[in-house]
């Protein structure tokens, strides 16, 4: 008999799921992509089944490549984006559509938290800002722009949640999770905080009991082995954040270790045990040891997500040519941006498409092309929201240096944006320290095999992570290269200052609110 397990990441592009045994060597590895609905500027959403079929079907698939028997497989965890906001009937079936991360709808909602309670005594208990990234924030919207949907509501449940509750049956959350729906949230003693969400005006039977990352929380229904391929009675652990997963995944696990995760969003990770909190920056449970350790997150909305809005609207040659010469179409990208100069030859992208995180918190900023000239190529544009996507990270990275929080290095660079050799080196040349990447990691959803092994008891503890890990790539920084690059991020550090009012008016303008 051997010991199989199954993680999924629920991605905002696309949903990934893979099937290892217990050397973590990876015997089914599945993917499938899907899409964004953005109605109103500001708006992005998706459909909650949209997570629940990709989910389904990629662990089908992977069940199904590897021929491992499933009465084998012990035990299952599932990460997502996050925060993301679904709200579920006592049926558990999807009242709207989910608003994920990206959504900044709730502004006047954070911004009436902000004034009625007050953002220090918001964050006291929460260790977060007040935004509408937030999942509070964003149920807060739901009750005051669609009542009859909030009464109707049995839970809340995230990207993660949704598809854990179509396996079990189960309307709950992790500790991860349950971390990022922001102020309402005791972080520290990980409960709700029922003074804090009674202010709030919620109420607290629909928001979900919250569990330690790898506690099991349910097994899997006879209509989820159906629809999965799974065995019915197989082990499902509560879950975790995605950014999270894909840190385990990288050995990054105690305390000073950190990583970028450069996915859709960019997100930089700092791993602590002491409850400490940086203003303006993101904390959450961390996926090892989520009773008792934190990550501390400075995450940027837009990363992979600039270069994927390049491929989409501007990259119909390089997809061809992509197509014609076997290429995965972000390679041929890659050259075009590798013939750019450090600096782009001075064009500076503000990041900002969908509004920004940490550390502006600015729902309504948006991209800037800065310094634009007809002497500027597609590369030249292509490489500047490379640049642009690391220098928002570099000054994250600043404000959780000055935090004195202990940092160890190498940094770890995962996921989509860090498969990209040139993305890499920006990012060890304007952080001005060594990265590594592990060209053969099926990331996040490797980090939730181990979590769901943990769990089941297939594995003792989350160190099997580090023995996994191989880094094939190095990255050191070029003192020179770091220089050249520093003119540049000064100009891109003083830029939203100046533009900040006019974003402003900008969205009185276009009717965003």
């Amino acid at each position: 008999m051997g010991n199989y397990l199954i993680g999924t990441d629920v991605g905002t592009g696309g949903t990934k799921s893979v099937l290892i045994d217990e050397g973590g060597n990876v015997l089914g590895s599945a993917y499938i992509e899907y899409g964004l609905i953005t109605k109103r500027p500001g708006w992005a959403e998706q459909d909650p089944e949209w997570y629940w079929n990709a989910v389904a079907d990629t662990i089908k698939q992977c069940i199904d490549q590897s021929g491992v028997d499933n009465s084998e497989i012990r035990g299952v965890s599932i990460s997502a984006l996050a925060p993301a906001c679904i709200l579920v009937d006592k049926d558990l079936k999807p009242l709207q559509y989910s608003h994920i991360w990206m959504d900044r709808r709730g502004t006047a909602e954070a911004q009436w938290v902000k004034d009625n309670i007050g953002e220090e005594r918001a964050a006291e208990k929460s260790g977060n800002p007040v935004d509408p990234y937030f999942a509070t924030i964003k149920l807060l919207w739901e009750k005051n722009n669609r009542p009859e949907l909030y009464k109707k509501a049995y839970k809340i449940q995230t990207a993660a949640d949704y598809p854990v509750m179509k396996l079990t049956g189960r309307a709950v959350t992790d500790y991860s999770n349950a971390s990022l729906f922001g102020v309402g949230y005791d972080i520290i003693n990980k409960t709700w905080d029922e003074e804090m969400v009674e202010r709030l005006g919620l109420d607290m039977e629909k928001l979900p009991e919250s569990y330690p990352c790898d506690e099991i929380i349910g097994e899997v229904t006879a209509q989820a082995a159906q629809r999965t391929g799974l065995k019915k009675g197989t082990p499902v652990v509560a879950g975790t954040v995605d950014a999270n997963a894909a840190y385990v995944a990288g050995g990054v696990i105690s305390p000073g270790e950190m990583s970028i995760t450069m996915g859709t969003a960019g997100c930089m990770g700092i791993i602590h045990d002491q409850p400490k909190f940086t203003k303006n920056m993101i904390t959450i449970a961390h996926t090892a040891n989520s009773k008792a350790m934190y990550s501390t997150l400075g995450c940027i909305v837009s990363c992979g997500a600039l270069t994927r809005y390049f491929r989409d609207n501007f990259a119909l040659e390089e997809r061809r040519f992509a197509k014609d010469l076997n290429l995965d179409v972000y390679d041929i990208m890659n050259m075009e941006a590798e013939k750019a100069p450090i600096g782009s030859d001075g064009l500076i992208t503000l990041p900002y498409f969908m509004g920004e995180r940490t550390p502006i918190w600015d729902p309504v900023a948006r991209g800037v092309l800065f310094g634009l000239s007809l002497a500027h190529s597609r590369g030249h544009i292509i490489r500047s929201f490379m640049e642009a996507a690391v220098y928002a990270l570099y000054q994250n990275f600043l404000y959780i240096e000055a935090s004195g929080l202990e940092m160890k290095l190498p940094m770890v660079l995962v996921e989509g944006g860090a498969k990209s050799a040139l993305w890499r080196q920006i990012v060890s040349d304007v952080f001005n320290i060594p990265v590594v990447f592990m060209a053969d990691s099926k990331g996040a959803p490797v980090g939730n095999a181990i979590n769901a092994g943990v769990g089941v008891g297939v594995f003792q503890n989350y160190d099997v992570a580090k023995e996994w890990v191989n880094f094939s790539n190095h990255h050191a920084p070029r003192e020179q290269a770091h220089e050249e690059y520093m003119k540049y991020y000064k100009i891109f550090d003083r830029l939203y200052g100046k533009v900040a009012d006019e974003y402003q008016e900008l969205a009185k303008a276009t009717g965003y609110k």
